[in-house]
């Protein structure tokens, strides 16, 4: 009687097991779930990556447009280091470059810089490196020879642009030693792509110094 009751609880045991098909349904059925969850990990931190990428881009832009915008308030319109009108020495020009088949601007002038570290003469360009465009300052004491050192301002754009409204249009160059003063108003932009998109930033400034 013992050993059938025994033999009863052994096959009753096995009857509460999982077979083979319900294991491989099991695996199946998590496999799925892990594949989603791993999906929308790499989706987020994809996203995430770009939004840190594209906020990080933006926030450089508007950083250089208002540092040049500051410097731009504070320009003179002739060197302080000229002292015969022979040997003026442009204090604010604005030159049209082509770069890569686009457009940009190089940007000199003598002006106050924001930190107050005193009056510079400060140059603002494009340069390509490795197929992309990257903006560029030159900054150096005014009236003294000294070796200027590019420094990156924001790389990867599509383009810099620095206009004056000058009859009733906006053009792209200017010479303060051919016109006797600074411009009235200058628009300054940054370009670059964001995902596809076409982002354009744009900052006004109107020098306090128009005239010598």
């Amino acid at each position: 009687m013992k050993i059938l009751n025994f033999k009863f609880q052994i096959s009753n045991f096995k009857s509460k097991g999982f077979t083979l098909i319900e294991i491989l349904i099991s695996l199946t059925l998590l496999t799925i779930v892990l594949g989603a969850v791993y999906s929308s990990f790499f989706s987020v931190h994809s996203v995430l990556e770009r939004f840190e990428n594209v906020s990080l881009k933006y926030h450089e832009a508007r950083t250089a447009l208002d540092i040049i915008r500051r410097e731009i308030e504070s320009a003179l319109p002739k060197s302080p280091g000229a002292i015969k009108k022979t040997e003026d020495k442009t204090a604010f020009v604005i030159k049209d470059r082509d770069i890569m088949g686009k457009s940009t601007s190089e940007l000199n002038l003598t002006a106050f810089t924001f930190k107050g570290s005193g009056l510079n003469t400060i140059s603002y360009y494009v340069e390509e490196k490795d197929g992309k465009l990257n903006l560029l300052k030159k900054e150096s004491p005014a009236g003294i020879q000294s070796k200027e050192y590019p420094m990156e301002t924001i790389e990867a754009i599509d383009g810099f642009s620095v206009e004056t409204f000058s009859n009733n249009q906006w053009v792209k160059t200017w010479n303060s030693a051919n016109t006797g003063r600074l411009p009235d108003i200058v628009r300054v932009s940054i370009e670059f792509d964001d995902n596809g998109k076409k982002v354009k930033l744009t900052e006004y400034a109107r020098p306090q110094l128009r005239k010598k």
